[in-house]
């Protein structure tokens, strides 16, 4: 088994982190756990500090996003195995850890594994198994919505994880430059995938590492600054990282779907994801510029991309999609 450091991201997580450190302590060491606590105000550093006093806390002093906070604390993991990442309000099955870590070990091509969150509210629910693209542009959760017994009881080949639960080898993590911090949250995670499938990286779910997830606890889902941010990071995403020959042969679809989707913000009066947009337009040409260095580090051809990109997913689908998760996360909060 190769050194993992888990790495959590606390922003006000009350007593909700420590409900996570509980369970992910008693089958992982608590000094290979590092909490990066994004200035919050809310005294769960101290709670944390007393309850788990092993567990290592970094303090910032500024809400610096999802992004950034791994980076730094990335930067400072001293070991060359995984670190993995896992949202505070997730509450891991026993040997999680090593579930998520074990198939690193055996694979050195292997840069990333992914493990299966389930809703608290129904944990026979998948939330995430990974991350699955398609042909608009679109990046869902894998398997989302689907029965937990439904999933293969052995490793899967997946496009990338989903950073609430994932193990990335710090060797894959580092060579593709950690997360865009630009992103603050949300589909920095996707971008992350896009990245490592680029430089030839590959991917695996990991059945066994199984944890229970309160859904979008920490910013509301679908609020506005969800929304907002989903809508300005799926654009950043695409311009920074779809390859050209993809983009030629999907544009009508990828701007169809945005074209929809903008229509529905202005029929819905969504504003955020209308802002969200704009902010995407006006940051732009820095994700161009980085597009190009990304690109020219590319050690694959789209050929190898596009075999893991899935049909378009219909607007009809989405709002299934989005009303079920919003049902289940309201169910997990009551």
């Amino acid at each position: 088994m190769i050194p993992a450091t888990v790495v959590i991201v606390n922003y006000n997580g009350g007593q909700t982190i420590l409900r996570c450190l509980q369970a992910l302590t008693e089958s992982h060491p608590a000094d290979r756990i590092v909490v990066v606590d994004n200035a919050s105000i809310d005294g769960s550093s101290r709670l944390i500090r007393d309850a788990f006093p092993s567990v290592s806390i970094l303090p910032l002093r500024n809400n610096t996003g999802f992004a950034r906070a791994v980076n730094i604390a990335a930067s400072r993991i001293r070991h060359d195995g995984a670190i993995v990442t896992l949202n505070p309000d997730t509450v891991p099955a026993p040997g999680f850890v090593d579930a998520l870590v074990a198939p690193l070990a055996d694979n050195p091509g292997l840069g990333s594994t992914a493990g299966t969150l389930v809703f608290t509210s129904n944990p026979s629910v998948v939330a995430s198994a990974g991350i699955r693209v398609h042909r608009n542009g679109v990046a869902l959760d894998a398997h989302l919505g689907e029965s937990l017994d439904s999933l293969a009881t052995e490793a899967q080949p997946i496009f990338g994880p989903s950073g609430g639960a994932a193990a990335y080898r710090l060797a894959a993590f580092r060579e593709a430059g950690g997360f865009c911090e630009a992103f603050f949250l949300y589909l920095e995670d996707v971008d992350l995938a896009w990245r490592l499938r680029l430089l030839g990286w590959e991917s695996l779910a990991a059945p066994g590492a199984i944890a229970q997830h309160d859904y979008s606890s920490s910013s509301v889902e679908g609020s506005p600054f969800k929304r907002r941010l989903l809508a300005r990071n799926r654009i950043w995403t695409l311009a920074r990282c779809l390859p050209e020959e993809i983009w030629l042969r999907d544009r009508a679809s990828i701007l169809m779907f945005d074209l929809l989707a903008a229509g529905h913000g202005t029929v819905m009066r969504d504003r955020a994801s209308l802002q969200g947009r704009v902010a995407a337009l006006a940051g732009l040409p820095m994700r161009l510029r980085e597009r190009t260095a990304i690109h020219a580090r590319s050690s694959v051809d789209s050929c190898d991309i596009d075999r893991w990109i899935a049909p378009a997913v219909s607007p009809r689908k989405l709002l299934r999609l989005r009303k079920m998760t919003s049902a289940l996360a309201q169910s997990s909060t009551r």
